[in-house]
């Protein structure tokens, strides 16, 4: 699978994942999952060259699309990391992500990446700001963009790890764990990677989207596997 071809693959999993949801949300379920699968359509659709080119010319080809994509990304990661904390029964987890230490980090976050979006120069529109990357300025809003969710992912890390190993889980629930287990640790991954000199190479991008594909599949186990516990009460309920 080339590189390209992942953030395809990824931008329709993570289309599909929202859109399967909207009855559930119609009904007042799940709209925290569902707006952070919504932004993350968004961002993955952002992150793609033809797409990225035509959207931020729209709004005025100085790559406010990239601004975008990261403000969302924040915010998914800030969305799914409470959700599955509290699915992971990780209240220290929870409190890293939502509590007062974490909510500072992505304060401080958000703001410096709004000074150095600020304070580079960015005329024209470059997907993933390729064509700016020999200013400081930039490397420093490009390496904040990766450290929030690498935070985040590391406090999930472990809470998804036990939940896998949970025996008394049944097992779709211990599949889809792994899946965002291996997600989150992708994410990791690629942070510390993108921390030394390493060349990535495709793997910049093919380590970030793998990491999505994976969250988004295990997500949508746990959807299925709550979509069809309701239905196996709802019948019991009938038959009662």
């Amino acid at each position: 699978m080339t590189a390209t071809t992942i953030q395809w693959v990824a931008l329709c999993l993570c289309a599909v994942g929202a859109a399967v949801r909207i009855p559930e949300v119609r009904n007042g379920r799940g709209r925290t999952v569902f707006t952070a699968l919504v932004l993350l359509t968004v961002a993955v659709s952002l992150s793609i060259a033809p797409i990225y080119t035509a959207v931020d010319g729209l709004l005025g080809g100085v790559n406010v699309a990239n601004l975008l994509i990261r403000l969302a990304l924040y915010a998914v990661f800030v969305l799914l990391g409470a959700r599955m904390a509290a699915a992971f029964g990780a209240p220290l987890a929870r409190r890293l992500v939502v509590g007062p230490f974490g909510l500072a980090i992505l304060g401080l976050t958000i703001a410096a990446t709004l000074y150095f979006f600020i304070a580079s120069e960015l005329p024209g529109s470059s997907t993933a700001l390729r064509d700016f990357m020999d200013q400081d300025t930039v490397q420093q809003y490009a390496a904040l963009g990766r450290l929030y969710p690498g935070y985040v992912a590391a406090c999930l890390v472990p809470p998804a790890v036990a939940s896998v190993l949970d025996q008394q889980a049944r097992i779709i629930h211990r599949v889809a764990c792994a899946f965002l287990a291996g997600g989150f640790s992708l994410v990791v991954v690629f942070v510390l990677l993108r921390l030394t000199p390493i060349q990535l190479g495709a793997w910049d991008i093919i380590l970030p989207f793998s990491a999505i594909l994976l969250t988004v599949v295990g997500l949508g186990l746990i959807w299925l596997s709550h979509t069809r516990s309701r239905r196996r009460r709802a019948r019991s309920n009938r038959l009662a």
